[in-house]
């Protein structure tokens, strides 16, 4: 079977109704079906079945595998998932996301005695959901902009991300609180916002448009930190807007510690996210060499802001790795020259991806790497592949070889 992208989540969805008017679903989403949760909770049920995709599991099967707890613990920083004062908080961070893969048909959900049994419907999507937050954060775009079209809503939603301004936001959430208390079991006055104001923002986030915050119209754009579970950005938090990332990254490093298992983990999920789409060098894409390596183009010791992004990661071949990319096999430096070349076919590998019909990589986060790697402002996405090309070009260093 072809490797899942989000062409394949597109058609899956686009197949099924999600009309909340029908299904009278209240939990397609919840408050913590947000794409960091939805990413482990997903990861959590993949270790938990360990290949066997014929195994039911429940809720609580999940939150106290051994899995779990470490993932819980070391990643997103939070207490042991037995501490009793979480309970209430664990039972709805791996509830919620099982309900919505459910609703999804990703999951088939059966009931016995007021508990809910799960098995694996659609392996393979839940696979790409795990792989990474992106993935996530793509899956939930693509699922909810299909179930706000069925119901109905998407008209609101339209209105208020061309407007945006106070009277077309408190429409969108007088509607959507009319949906809810009228075709849903969710009747609390204030439980259909905690719910719909994390479906605004998701929309918001993909768009680069203002979004909701405490209930209002926010002020700016939404960041990817308002859809993450009580995750610092380290890539925006407390940056003024005279201040370059590079700049904030040099004088803000204990961001970074402060959260270094999430941090770690980001960057390890980065790595094998290339490594899974990349199975040839990048520098030479042919099947005589094998890609074994997953290479920062930018260190991740000097670059740590741009350590996660999969647009700073090329899979090379050991030699390449070795004797080209930390020549002599010194991994504390980088050959400038063959920085560069890693740079040129990395473009190369998205342009690739790209008109192969992929979603897998961001000329915008790849701009971004380069930016902050080169230390310039240089660069744009408008310049297109052609002209990110040609002013790279300008950074080789004619009088050295890497070679």
């Amino acid at each position: 079977m072809a490797r899942i992208d989000i062409n394949y989540i597109q058609k899956f969805i686009n197949r099924q109704n999600f009309d909340i008017r029908v299904s009278r679903n209240g939990r397609f989403t919840d408050q913590k079906c947000i794409p960091d949760v939805l990413c482990a909770v997903a990861e959590s049920v993949l270790a938990y079945i360990d290949g066997d995709n014929t195994k039911v599991f429940t809720k609580n099967d999940i939150w106290h595998s051994d899995y779990s707890n470490a993932l819980i613990t070391e990643s997103f920083s939070k207490p042991n998932v037995e501490t009793d004062s979480a309970t209430s908080e664990y039972d709805k961070f791996f509830a919620q996301p099982l309900k919505l893969f459910a609703s999804a048909n990703i999951l088939i959900e059966t009931k016995q005695g007021g508990v809910n049994f799960y098995t694996i419907k659609e392996q393979e999507i839940l696979e790409f959901i795990a792989q990474r937050e992106k993935n996530a954060l793509d899956f939930l775009y693509v699922y909810l902009n299909k179930v706000m079209t069925d119901t109905g809503c998407m008209y609101l939603f339209d209105e208020f991300f061309t407007l945006q301004e106070k009277d077309s936001f408190n429409r969108l959430c007088e509607g959507l609180d009319y949906l809810y208390h009228t075709y849903t079991p969710v009747t609390g006055q204030y439980e259909p916002s905690r719910i719909y104001n994390k479906i605004i923002n998701i929309f918001a986030f993909k768009k680069r448009k203002l979004g909701s915050v405490r209930g209002r119209i926010s002020k700016y754009p939404i960041t990817i930190d308002e859809l993450r579970y009580n995750r610092i950005n380290w890539r925006d938090v407390d940056k003024s807007k005279g201040m370059s990332r590079q700049e904030f990254a040099e004088q803000n490093e204990n961001t970074i510690s402060n959260n270094k298992g999430y941090y770690e983990r980001a960057v390890t999920k980065a790595k094998e996210f290339v490594h899974s789409i990349e199975k040839y060098s990048e520098v030479h894409p042919y099947p005589a060499y094998v890609a074994t390596e997953a290479h920062h183009i930018f260190m991740k010791s000097e670059f740590p802001l741009i350590a996660d992004c999969a647009e700073n990661i090329i899979a090379l071949t050991g030699t390449e790795h070795y004797s080209y990319a930390h020549p002599n096999r010194n991994t504390q430096r980088t050959d400038p020259n063959y920085q560069m070349v890693c740079l040129l076919s990395k473009l190369d590998s998205i342009e690739r991806n790209f008109q192969n019909g992929g979603n897998d990589y961001s000329l915008a986060d790849f701009v971004m790497v380069l930016n902050i790697g080169l230390k310039t402002d240089q660069f744009n996405e408008q310049m297109g592949f052609v002209g990110i090309k040609a002013n790279l070009l300008q950074y080789l260093r004619p009088n050295k070889s890497s070679f």
